[in-house]
This record gives structure tokens, sequence and C-alpha cells, in this order.
């Protein structure tokens, strides 16, 4: 049996440097520049994500783990992360897994 060959991912470039306008003057930083700044790191995150890289799906299995979570402590349930993933992992395929594992499901 053949092995699938991998191609490497495209090496991910930063976005360009901020310009020195959008560079804080030795003021104390205002509400608007941190807004500024959590958009700066956001599209630098979206840029990282966008190029694909092999550890791409774990992150977003993983992410979908920690918002499913919050979503089932938000409902008023207890199961902690662990107990999510067992819910769905060890379900037989068609059995229910529960409200819990539902909502991860979701994600």
């Amino acid at each position: 049996m053949d092995s699938h060959v991998l191609t490497p991912a495209l090496p991910f470039r930063l976005s360009a440097p901020l310009p020195g306008w959008a560079l804080p003057r030795g003021r104390e930083p205002s509400e608007a520049d941190a807004a500024f700044s959590a958009g700066i790191a956001l599209k630098s995150l979206d840029d990282l994500v966008q190029s694909g890289p092999l550890w791409g799906g774990c992150w977003r299995a993983r992410q979908a783990l920690r918002c499913a979570t919050s979503a089932v402590r938000l409902m008023g349930r207890n199961e902690e992360e662990a107990a999510l993933r067992d819910a769905v992992l060890l379900t037989m395929r068609g059995d229910d897994p529960g409200p819990a594992g539902k909502v991860f499901l979701a994600y």
C-alpha cells in the first residue's frame, strides 16, 4: 500500500509591520487604542488560520470543545471538557450522546 505524499504547508507570512502613525505616542492608551490593538491581533490570527497550517483541524476541534463547555455551563449543566469529549467520542453511531453531547456536536 502506498503512502500519500504530504505537501508542505505554505510558510506563514506575518502581516506588514504597523506604520508609525498607528503606534501610541507616549501617552496613556485609551479604549480606542485598545480596540485598535485588538483588531490588529484578530487580523494576525485570521491570517495565520487562513494560511492553512497542518495543525489547524486540531486547533479548531479544541476551540469547539471549549465553546461547547462554556455553552453547557450557561445552560446550567456541570459537564467538564473531558465528559463532553467522552460523551461524543465513546458513543456508537446512531446513539444519543445526551444534551451536553448534542451541544458539542453542534459546535
